[in-house]
């Protein structure tokens, strides 16, 4: 089963989106798949004025996931999570939508208070 837990304050914080980004931010966060995080480092979505950055692996192995503005020196990110390695481990269809589903709960959570999220456990 795969579980989200609060990590605290995302660093970078963009602040205060306008409607257009906001609307942005919603369509990528759902058009992500679980399988396009695990390319590797890069952009894997742009959308409008945002973009879904996979920005690498801390030092625990979590994979960091953020959502930020184009364009934008400094504070640009707007959502934020670390994924387990476990996460990537999905072997059927349903355990894929599961993912995704679990990941994308993270991001408008993240979103929406301003807190970074891990996402952990295994797809069941």
């Amino acid at each position: 089963m795969l579980q989200l837990q609060r990590q605290g304050p995302m660093r970078n914080a963009y602040g205060n989106m306008n409607q257009t980004q906001h609307g942005d931010a919603v369509t990528a966060i759902n058009s992500l798949t679980d399988t396009a995080i695990w390319r590797g480092a890069g952009t894997i979505i742009s959308q409008g004025t945002v973009r879904i950055d996979v920005q690498g692996y801390t030092s625990d192995g979590d994979l960091n996931l953020q959502v930020q503005i184009n364009g934008v020196s400094g504070n640009s990110t707007v959502a934020a999570i670390l994924v387990a390695p476990s996460v990537g481990e999905a072997n059927t269809q349903a355990q894929h939508v599961y993912a995704t589903r679990k990941l994308k709960n993270a991001l408008f959570e993240s979103m929406n208070d301003g807190d970074i999220y891990r996402v952990f456990g295994t797809p069941v």
